[in-house]
């Protein structure tokens, strides 16, 4: 899971652009991220699209 209070700003700034079920179906994914193309990645998983 993103430890949501340690993200970079970068990855802070993507996370908050997510659809809230995106966003809550990562944190609730307990995917490993730990870099923005982590996160990019697991968010594309879940919308199907590339998020920029």
């Amino acid at each position: 899971m993103p430890d949501m209070f340690n993200l970079t700003q970068n990855m802070q700034e993507y996370f908050d652009t997510l659809p809230e079920a995106v966003k809550e179906s990562i944190i609730q994914s307990g995917a490993k991220i730990n870099s923005l193309d982590d996160l990019k990645a697991v968010a594309e998983g879940f919308t199907g699209n590339a998020q920029g």
